[in-house]
């Protein structure tokens, strides 16, 4: 794989091979953005570029060179991965590091580290890599990546080159789910709009048991009805099944809102990411106010918000439900 082969991130791309190209590149790099978007494959495809044999030529790793099939292949000698250990990177991963740094590459022209879920590292992990970073080496690279910048310290973020990966396009993940694996339009609209911009996500909600989890939600969503607490309780007791149900849930309870506010606007069902729900998400832009579908939405938010802060996930459940307008 080269930068030519990553779908997206076109402008992230192009400054980093700029940075190559004038041979300016920084000696440490954050790269954030949502959880499986592609920041981990374009940290380990700058690292591999930045000693590419032919990068001068090609603007791009050749994917031929030693250093380049020895990268793809996890064994090169001058390139290191640091993941958490259970909940926490530890201070002795990142003291390892700091004893590489003390000597020369073996082969590559610039060391490369790339610290996985940077945010995890513990007080004393972090502390160790400021100082670290405090005291650049032109010989190492150092790439933390997150998908929770703001769990760092600002004192590290501030000695890193930031770089923010945005959501992709609903279109640009159907397209790439069409053109990459061969899938039918109205699917992968379905997931590219469930995915959150994540094409990884897509292809992991790509099974049998999300579209049954899908379907389970949706006949939820039609027999609960306003009035009818009990149903409401049944949509939270649902949704609270798993932390990754929960999430899913909400995505596409989020999607039907989405769709419900769509069809009130445009009366368009090609717009629609639930396209074969058009019967149903019809019958309720009809029913709400186009207010009660945006307050929908705010409140579909403010309980994933509420989730990702660790709040008690029975008690959100139950309130978004008995908030919203059905």
């Amino acid at each position: 794989m080269a930068f030519s082969d990553i779908f997206g991130h076109e402008k992230q791309i192009e400054a980093l091979q700029k940075t190559l190209s004038q041979k300016r590149t920084a000696h440490a790099y954050l790269f954030s953005g949502i959880e499986a978007i592609g920041k981990r494959t374009l940290a380990i495809e700058f690292g591999k570029a930045c000693n590419c044999a032919n990068f001068d030529t090609l603007n791009d790793s050749c994917d031929n060179c030693a250093t380049c099939r020895k990268i793809a292949r996890a064994v090169h000698p001058d390139f290191f991965f640091v993941r958490p250990e259970g909940q926490f990177i530890r201070i002795n991963a990142v003291r390892e590091i700091q004893e590489q740094m003390n000597f020369k590459p073996l082969e590559a022209a610039c060391r490369t580290f790339i610290v996985d879920n940077a945010d995890k590292m513990n007080e004393q992990a972090a502390n160790a890599i400021l100082k670290t970073l405090e005291e650049p080496s032109l010989a190492n690279l150092i790439i933390l990546v997150t998908n929770r910048p703001y769990a760092l310290p600002a004192t590290i973020i501030s000695r890193c080159l930031h770089m923010r990966f945005n959501p992709l396009r609903q279109e640009s993940v159907a397209g790439f789910l069409m053109e990459h694996k061969g899938m039918e339009k109205q699917r992968a609209l379905l997931l590219a709009g469930l995915s959150g911009g994540s094409i990884g996500r897509a292809l992991d909600l790509n099974n049998e048991e999300v579209i049954a989890f899908r379907a389970a939600t949706f006949e939820l969503l039609t027999s609960t009805q306003k009035g009818k607490p009990f149903s409401m309780i049944d949509l939270a007791s649902f949704l609270a099944q798993s932390k990754n149900d929960t999430r899913l849930g909400l995505d596409i309870i989020g999607s039907y809102f989405r769709d419900a506010l769509v069809f009130k606007e445009t009366k368009k069902t090609q717009m629609l990411l639930n396209q074969d729900k058009a019967g149903f998400i019809a019958t309720a832009a009809d029913r709400l106010s186009g207010k009660q579908i945006l307050q929908n939405i705010e409140r579909v938010g403010e309980a994933q918000e509420a989730l990702e802060r660790n709040l008690n996930k029975t008690l959100t459940l139950e309130t978004m439900a008995f908030k919203l307008h059905y």
